[in-house]
């Protein structure tokens, strides 16, 4: 028994295997009919494994494909390791992880003044908010109004500048001038027509305050009375006189004639000095700001994060999620759009205030419910009062009960005061006859509208 030796020794890749026929003779032997087929399959197989040896893959690099190594690690920085599944879940998992721990609700940040607006922020100038629509903020900051974070230094301030040449854009010099009420609009609401109309329409006047000392204004307090604030005034001395030593020893007082006294002989003193009476000083240039100084930043407070009462949830953003979900032009269905349940719970508003829990609809229905613990009460008539902790747009539905930690309410009873009664609080009372229950629970639900 011998084997195929010339093909695998000179091994080529041919296009097609020999299928033998019926009427091949059988014949076997290295030019056998009967080994033809088996000769070229070694062969082919022998040129395979050739060409493989030849063009075996290196290692993998950033610039050239190959051979790569797999890795669960998930602090390597090589560029010559593959990640594996398990390292790209834990990288994913740090990462949400990181994101819960960015900046809390509340927290400011600036952004440059050519930023009109940011996702998850809302500018901090002064204005209002829905309590609807960014519960987390409303709880931050203690109400709906967002701080003023427009005015670092306020528009109408003086400002003493120690240098000459070109003033920063906020900053005018306070020169008499006329300037535009549409560029410094700031300015002209607070001023008016104080230091002058300008023109009468577009342009308001500027006060002149070079080579002026200031003076603090004296608003009633009665030292420089009659006072305008703003206006200018003359220098002045204080009111005083003046005596002088006889020119003859036996000189007296002369009943109506005058007495002179003079040193140059023309019947009056010498004098000296400048042009003003003024203390030592320097000068300074007078300059008023007249637009917001925020240094080409606008501040920005970060408006919302995952509110809890809508599972993992944004309020806000499923809001923003919706109005992307339809063009302009047709409609979608509410099965076509997707969290669209999870999306109208969110407008459900949850909140704990103390003992009461506050539902807020979107239909502005608002329902508040909680306890107010009594103890000692005598069995006199009590008038009480009980303040909503958010406060209704009209007096609500109020319905109150009683109940003791013994279970001894038996004639004691709560009345509401329905006259007194309002948006913001309930008026009640207690009553009892015989029994003195020293500790009771007033049970309150009230039903009204927050818009």
């Amino acid at each position: 028994m011998a084997n195929i030796t010339e093909e695998l020794d000179n091994p080529q890749w041919s296009e097609g295997i020999y299928q033998l026929e019926t009427t091949d003779p059988v014949l076997g032997g290295p030019n056998g009919i009967a080994n033809r087929q088996a000769k070229e399959l070694a062969a082919r197989t022998q040129y395979l494994k050739k060409k493989q040896e030849e063009y075996k893959p290196g290692s993998a690099s950033t610039t050239k494909a190959g051979i790569v190594q797999l890795s669960s690690a998930t602090d390597s920085n090589s560029e010559e390791l593959a990640a594996t599944p398990k390292a790209v879940k834990a990288a994913y998992d740090k990462a949400v992880e990181s994101a819960g721990k960015g900046l809390p609700v509340g927290a400011v940040i600036g952004f440059p003044r050519s930023v009109t607006s940011q996702e998850g922020y809302l500018k901090a100038d002064g204005s209002t908010f829905a309590q609807a629509t960014y519960p987390d903020l409303y709880r931050v900051l203690g109400g709906n109004k967002l701080p003023d974070m427009r005015d670092t230094t306020p528009v109408g301030e003086l400002v003493m500048w120690t240098m000459d040449g070109a003033l920063p854009d906020y900053l005018i010099d306070a020169n008499g001038q006329n300037i535009s009420r549409t560029a410094y609009p700031e300015l002209f609401a607070k001023w008016g027509t104080r230091y002058g109309a300008g023109n009468g329409s577009t342009t308001f006047g500027v006060p002149d305050w070079r080579g002026e000392f200031p003076r603090f204004w004296d608003n009633g307090r009665g030292v420089d009375v009659g006072r305008a604030l703003g206006s200018a005034q003359a220098d002045e001395f204080k009111a005083h006189t003046h005596g002088g030593v006889p020119q003859r020893a036996g000189d007296r007082d002369r009943g109506g004639e005058v007495s002179w006294f003079s040193i140059d002989g023309i019947g009056q003193t010498e004098s000296a000095g400048g042009n003003e009476t003024r203390p030592r000083n320097v000068a300074v240039r007078a300059c008023i700001v007249a637009k917001p100084s925020d240094k080409g930043i606008n501040y920005w407070i970060k408006a919302y994060g995952k509110v809890t009462n809508a599972g993992v949830l944004d309020a806000s953003t499923l809001a923003a999620g919706l109005q992307n979900k339809s063009d302009k032009g047709h409609t979608h269905r509410a099965a076509e759009i997707n969290d669209f349940a999870e999306a109208v719970a969110a407008l459900t508003v949850h909140q704990k205030i103390g003992t009461f829990d506050i539902c807020k609809l979107p239909d502005g229905t608002q329902i508040e419910s909680g306890t107010v613990r009594i103890k000692n009460h005598n069995n006199n008539p009590t008038a009480r009062v009980l303040t909503w902790p958010l406060a209704f747009i009209s007096a609500p539905v109020v319905v109150a009960t009683l109940s003791a930690p013994e279970g001894n309410v038996r004639d004691i009873w709560v009345t509401i005061d329905s006259r007194q009664s309002n948006q913001s609080a309930v008026y009640y009372w207690l009553h009892e006859q015989i029994y003195n229950t020293p500790d009771v629970t007033v049970n309150f639900v009230a039903i009204g509208r927050w818009k």
